[in-house]
């Protein structure tokens, strides 16, 4: 198999022309591990002191150049660049390189050059996750050769030289519109609503990236009403994870697995954590932990999943620019008090006065005081509508927080 995508091997031999890496997390860090394989030692641009992989790189190059100053790269002896996912595209160094005619590539159009054919792609603004996690484990099941990989933390480009039967990628907005040329056997966009309008322009935008997705897609799976030709059209299902599990199984049925087969597996599956996880530790108190809810739309299915419960929610974080005012009707209908906290916990605050939310500072003190507020039989969610980063790492820390938090208060 030939790993080394033609315009990058032209060029091999020109010794003062390397490729520059912009943003030094998990993605920059398997884009210099396969570069290197191919040519001289990358450049590294970052604009943060510390890099997150930083010491990871330093195991793997002794003296590597990682540049946070514009001033210092030589432009001119640049031939190829290649972006991370959560680097701010709008930064002038992306001007500058647009400048100097400087071609900006992602870690996915290395490797769909080599594996679209093998590669079922999956977005949507909710349950990516959950969908790549199972299509993985029903086709592991039934023995194929098979990983979930992408934006669920395993960069596409350590899996490249895998000898696998499919690769199941998880793509986020930031990567579907970092990337020049998709292309797949089978794409599906689960769902679109408004997300991340901190960073993109628009709800406008947002969708018209989620929806290049299809572009050079054997087969476009997909929600009515997005004004493109699907080969299967979802069918409209408002609990979320049966809606996921129907995804799945036409992808798996378009490749030929069996219906039944499906079935039997999708029964034998674990839920990932941190989606509606009961971790109740006694009967008379339900507890559900929902951390991945990062934006409305996935706070809005968590309330729906309970039909008859009184709801003692839990929510905040960072808006994202995201407004709660459509929830109004559901919030006043299923919760019996709400609790908000954290950096934008004013502004979620002002949008929802009329349930007379109570308003705390950290998460800690909101989960304490919902805790203390509940009475026997009552439902707590934590779904907090908003991600996690101002006072978390991840919806992951902030999951494994509220955990810790609820022994320590009802254990």
């Amino acid at each position: 198999m030939d790993l080394l995508p033609s315009d990058l091997g032209s060029q091999v031999s020109k010794k003062t022309s390397r490729s520059l890496i912009l943003g030094l997390g998990q993605t920059g860090l398997s884009l210099f591990n396969y570069l290197i394989k191919f040519e001289q030692e990358p450049i590294i641009f970052d604009t943060r002191d510390d890099p997150p992989c930083k010491t990871e790189l330093l195991k793997k190059s002794k003296n590597p150049l990682i540049i946070s100053n514009l001033k210092e790269i030589a432009f001119d002896e640049i031939r190829s660049c290649y972006v991370s996912p959560g680097f701010n595209i709008s930064h002038e160094i992306v001007k500058k390189l647009n400048t100097h005619n400087i071609e900006i590539l992602s870690d996915l159009d290395l490797f769909l050059k080599v594996h679209a054919r093998k590669s079922i792609l999956v977005t949507g603004t909710n349950g990516k996750t959950s969908v790549v996690s199972l299509l993985q484990h029903i086709m592991k099941s039934l023995e194929l050769k098979v990983k979930s990989i992408g934006n669920n933390g395993f960069p596409v480009l350590n899996h490249i030289e895998d000898q696998l039967d499919y690769f199941v990628i998880e793509v986020s907005s930031f990567q579907i519109e970092r990337t020049k040329s998709l292309s797949s056997l089978v794409s599906v966009l689960l769902n679109i609503s408004p997300d991340h309008l901190d960073v993109h322009d628009s709800f406008q935008q947002y969708t018209k990236i989620k929806k290049r997705i299809f572009e050079n897609s054997n087969f476009k799976i997909g929600p009515e009403g997005i004004g493109l030709d699907l080969d299967f059209i979802m069918p409209e299902i408002t609990d979320h994870e049966i809606y996921n599990q129907e995804a799945v199984k036409r992808i798996l049925l378009h490749i030929g697995l069996k219906k039944k087969s499906i079935e039997e597996k999708i029964l034998t599956f674990d839920p990932l954590p941190h989606r509606l996880e009961d971790i109740s530790l006694n009967k008379y108190l339900t507890i559900i932990n929902d951390s991945k809810s990062t934006n409305p739309h996935s706070l809005n299915a968590a309330i729906n999943k309970y039909k008859d419960e009184k709801i003692i929610l839990i929510m905040g974080g960072l808006k994202k620019d995201l407004s709660f005012r459509p929830l109004m009707e559901v919030l006043k209908r299923k919760t019996k008090k709400v609790f908000v906290y954290g950096a934008d916990r004013k502004k979620i605050s002002n949008e929802i006065e009329e349930l007379n939310p109570i308003v705390l500072e950290s998460m800690a003190q909101a989960v304490k005081e919902a805790i203390n507020y509940s009475t026997k039989n009552d439902l707590v969610l934590f779904s907090p509508g908003c991600s996690s980063f101002d006072e978390f790492q991840n919806y992951e820390e902030r999951g494994s927080k509220f955990k810790e938090l609820i022994k320590k208060y009802v254990g």
